[in-house]
């Protein structure tokens, strides 16, 4: 239909689907905060129960709507969740750099998703900016190698390295849309 010279368009609405896994902890929910914009530094946190949903919107020609799916990272969470990595586009795997366990522990989670067939997935090394690193990021790399995994190193709270990850993420996003 068109009037005067006005040809409408039509956008077909796009959806992704984003899961951050790890342990408790290690913050995840607060990760999700700062890449949503929904970060208030002085908010009490609490742990996750269960799982927690965000929304990411990305404009351009066509707009992507995402949702990201926050896992409760303790253990007694995991028996349930395996469903939930189904028909993700990302995985996003954290861990702490100052909590030695939260890295031996990806494991356990590369064993959840082993099955999953996602576009992409990123392991991230959170809390960069403490004093106690445990985990290097020589040990992280290889793992990420190891494992088809790209690895940034970030502070979630403070937002060092999180700009590029999240510039990073939004390529990778419309890359998986230009294929549909």
């Amino acid at each position: 239909m068109t009037i005067n010279n006005f040809t409408p368009k039509i956008f077909t609405r796009k959806n992704y689907k984003i899961v951050i896994a790890g342990d408790g902890a290690v913050g995840k929910t607060i990760f999700s905060q700062r890449l949503t914009g929904t970060l208030k530094k002085e908010e009490d946190r609490f742990m996750t129960f269960g799982i927690d949903f965000y929304s990411l919107k990305i404009i351009d020609e066509v707009p992507i709507f995402g949702q990201i799916w926050d896992l409760g990272g303790q253990e007694h969470f995991r028996i349930f969740q395996e469903p939930f990595f189904e028909s993700a586009h990302i995985i996003l795997l954290l861990f702490s750099v100052d909590y030695y366990p939260s890295f031996l522990n990806l494991r356990q989670w590369l064993t959840i998703i082993q099955n999953c067939n996602p576009f992409k997935i990123y392991l991230i090394a959170n809390k960069v900016d403490s004093e106690n690193r445990a985990v290097s990021e020589e040990d992280a790399r290889e793992l990420a190698i190891n494992n088809n995994m790209e690895y940034y190193e970030v502070s979630a709270l403070r937002g060092k390295g999180f700009l590029n990850f999240k510039e990073e993420l939004i390529k990778t996003i419309k890359i998986i849309f230009s294929f549909e």
